[in-house]
């Protein structure tokens, strides 16, 4: 998820955390500390939920260079070790601790024996540790809920976790979130920046091509109509809204992924079918961009397709038309597309799924080049749907069909097995290969 949300998600959840803690102490905060000790706290609150919520992505200092791995590095411990529930929480302590010791060292002399007497100093301190511990574990909820995935539960289990639901910019998200934050208690600095991050998203889903004009309509028009709602609403009540606004959204697109993933199931009924791809359109639960794994004993192959999960109110023809960014997914940019091997058994469109082009590989030369090239077993840790391109020279240009096959972040160039191996002695992380099950 980009950081930007992962930063209203932490705002949300200070402000709710604040006026949490002024219902539980009631007259006792507002008559002894209202001023200026609980604009501290709101100040400590804000600054640790945004802190809290972006703490896990703290592995970008070292995934990459710091470990001497170039790309595969970054793939390899970027969403790594700080993106785990033990991470998690010992960060979240420490963060805790920070900001308990900055609220209560601000306060002066009759205002911190106040602060530190009785309820208000156990209620704040209760509430900065449970924004902490939300905030660092938020950002591993958000980033579960794409088809980057997650290993939350390092070291006692090493698997990746997909959601495979929500776009990895999502504008709903940030419709939902803005406006209840922009009426709550922010300096002008902050107003202005949070109705920036608004307008900039509305203008990508008009500009950039990804949201079909319908759904851009829909999302200003909500913006607005919460906007108006939002300053009706008594203060007390705004940063729930949001969040449960974000808990319904959340929960729209997971019900379409679960619809979208049944409806591919049902079409590929003859056993072949190893995994599913999803990644649902900008702003719009109604389409789906999937990448379907299918193997048998000889062969291993990648299709495109784009997946309606309901049918009835947007079929899937509809939804490839309404894509004007074209196929973000599509193989094209690969050599041998589809002539590596034939174009296997055929998938008859629908009105809930239209299949695209498609890559395979005899199953056996997976196996050959995991067994003798380690860079390529190395990728294969993180590649969930791994494609690659041999040079006459042998080398390898392998990439993740998830992130594109026109080159990027995802992509690795993987030297010939006469070579020496590029990755002996450095730091591996154990993730279990998302298609371990083709390694059995």
């Amino acid at each position: 998820m980009d950081n930007v949300t992962h930063a209203l998600a932490g705002l949300l959840c200070a402000d709710a955390a604040v006026l949490l803690v002024r219902r539980r102490v009631g007259r006792a905060f507002s008559a002894t500390i209202e001023a200026p000790s609980l604009t501290r706290f709101r100040r400590a609150a804000v600054v640790l939920g945004i802190v809290a919520a972006e703490l896990p992505d703290v592995d970008l200092v070292y995934a990459g260079p710091m470990v001497g791995m170039g790309k595969l590095g970054y793939l390899l411990h970027h969403r790594g070790h700080t993106h785990t529930v033990v991470w998690a929480l010992i960060g979240a302590l420490l963060l805790w601790a920070t900001a308990r010791w900055w609220w209560q060292r601000g306060l002066a002399g009759r205002e911190r024996a106040d602060a530190t007497s009785a309820r208000v100093a156990r209620e704040g301190s209760r509430a900065l540790l449970g924004l902490a511990v939300v905030g660092t574990l938020s950002h591993l909820l958000l980033d579960y809920t794409n088809s980057y995935g997650v290993h939350p539960f390092w070291p006692f289990d090493n698997r990746w976790y997909f959601g495979d639901a929500v776009f990895i910019v999502e504008p709903w998200l940030m419709v939902v979130a803005i406006p209840p934050l922009l009426w709550g208690p922010r300096r002008p600095v902050g107003r202005a920046l949070l109705l920036l991050a608004l307008a900039g998203m509305l203008a990508l889903c008009w500009l950039a091509g990804e949201v079909a004009t319908p759904v851009a309509v829909a999302v200003t028009t909500v913006a607005a109509c919460w906007l108006l709602a939002q300053r009706a609403l008594p203060a007390e009540w705004r940063p729930w809204s949001g969040l449960l606004a974000w808990v319904a959204v959340t929960t729209v697109f997971f019900v379409a992924s679960a619809q979208a993933r049944a409806a591919v199931r049902a079409t590929v009924a003859d056993g072949s079918l190893r995994d599913v791809v999803l990644t649902p359109a900008a702003a719009d639960p109604r389409c789906f961009a999937a990448l379907v794994v299918t193997a048998t004993t000889t062969e291993y192959r990648v299709r495109t397709a784009t997946v309606s999960p309901w049918r009835h109110l947007h079929d899937a023809v509809a939804c490839a038309a309404d894509r004007r960014g074209g196929d973000r997914n599509a193989l094209g940019a690969l050599p041998g597309v589809s002539r590596v091997l034939p174009s296997g058994p055929a998938r008859t469109a629908s009105d809930a799924v239209v299949w695209g082009d498609s890559w395979a590989v005899p199953r056996a030369e997976f196996s050959r080049l995991a067994a003798t090239r380690c860079v390529f077993a190395a990728a294969l840790r993180f590649m969930r749907t791994p494609a690659w391109a041999m040079a006459p020279d042998g080398t390898l240009r392998l990439v993740d069909a998830r992130f594109g096959t026109g080159g990027g972040f995802a992509e690795v160039e993987v030297a010939p097995p006469s070579a020496s191996c590029a990755v002996t002695g450095k730091w591996m992380p154990p993730w279990v290969p998302p298609r371990q099950d083709l390694l059995r």
